[in-house]
């Protein structure tokens, strides 16, 4: 399908998905063109491709402009990844205008559908739109598509991917545009942000922990919560391969099956060489968030051909790496 496809559209091109799909999808000879509003995604990001012969950047706000997808035509696919999204505290400290962005962001998108009949659209959706009640235990919490309803997210930020995943389906029913969902666990890796209010737990541990002074890094909860890290380049994969894929299944759950806690986390963070921590210490006042979740990936294999392949602490041990570099 790629093959035909004359432009790649990718939402949120600048940010550490965005940057990293565009990056593969040049690679894999495409023609793509980027849209980010730099809200929290950087030029920096993609400072090698703005170069590229095949790659077209557009400044754009998906809520308020129309312009960027002017010469979209239906053999054009859309990569669908720009939301606002950040860590935990930022999530439960700013629900409502998370929501309110994120539900404007996709009608947005719904409109375009509807105005320009793209051949395809993948919406990259999340396992934080899965019921809460389904998340309380690392043990057990394996979430699969089929679990997605009735619906109960814990956050304003996992109900407006949600509420943005259906309007999509109501926008793309009665067109040609076929429409695929991934539902993405905690997605990790290089760019990131790491050192503001925005960023999300692995890369704040580890700019926690690069510059713990005192030697100890403080961690949110008891460390007993968990999530299901998924490397971007995983990430990556499954965005390709649906692209190719011409089956039946139009929602994928993608991530790996099992649950990391946050306290392996911080021992993996603890193990680099290049980390100085002698004692992690766990504050219980800080909010949590769901106990724990995992993914159920077996539709994924069997129809996209999909598995992670990043082992954990390589790739976290990368990104300390990427982030030590960054920081001097």
């Amino acid at each position: 399908m790629t093959q035909q496809a004359a432009r790649i559209y990718v939402t949120g091109v600048a940010g550490m998905i965005g940057s990293n799909a565009a990056r593969a999808l040049l690679e894999d000879g495409l023609t793509v063109v980027g849209v980010d509003n730099l809200w929290r995604g950087t030029k920096a990001n993609i400072a090698d491709l703005l170069s590229h012969r095949n790659f077209t950047f557009r400044h754009a706000d998906l809520i308020s402009d129309h312009e960027w997808y002017r010469d979209m035509g239906s053999a054009d696919v859309l990569i669908h990844l720009a939301d606002i999204v950040a860590g935990i505290g930022y999530v439960f400290s700013n629900e409502w205008s998370i929501f309110q962005r994120n539900v404007l962001i996709n009608t947005g998108v719904a409109r375009l559908v509807g105005e320009k009949g793209p051949g395809r659209l993948v919406y990259v959706g999340t396992a934080c739109s899965y019921p809460q009640q389904m998340q309380r235990s690392v043990q057990s919490s394996k979430l699969s598509e089929s679990d997605k309803f009735p619906a109960d997210p814990e956050s304003g930020y996992g109900w407006s991917k949600l509420v943005g995943e259906i309007e999509l389906r109501l926008a793309t029913k009665h067109t040609s545009t076929r429409l695929t969902v991934l539902d993405l666990h905690n997605v990790y890796g290089w760019p990131c942000a790491y050192r503001d209010a925005t960023s999300q737990v692995i890369p704040s541990l580890i700019f926690k922990a690069i510059n713990a002074a005192d030697r100890k890094l403080s961690v949110w909860g008891d460390g007993k919560q968990g999530r299901a890290f998924l490397h971007v380049s995983d990430a990556v994969s499954a965005l390709r391969l649906a692209l190719r894929y011409s089956g039946g299944q139009s929602t994928f759950m993608i991530g790996p099956d099992r649950c990391t806690t946050i306290a392996e986390v911080a021992s993996t963070i603890q193990a680099h060489p290049k980390i100085d921590v002698r004692e992690i210490v766990f504050d219980v006042s800080r909010p949590v968030g769901d106990i724990g979740r995992f993914a159920d990936s077996t539709l994924a294999s069997r129809e996209l051909g999909w598995a992670p392949k990043v082992d954990f602490r390589q790739g976290v041990h990368e990104l300390i790496d990427r982030i030590i570099d960054d920081c001097e």
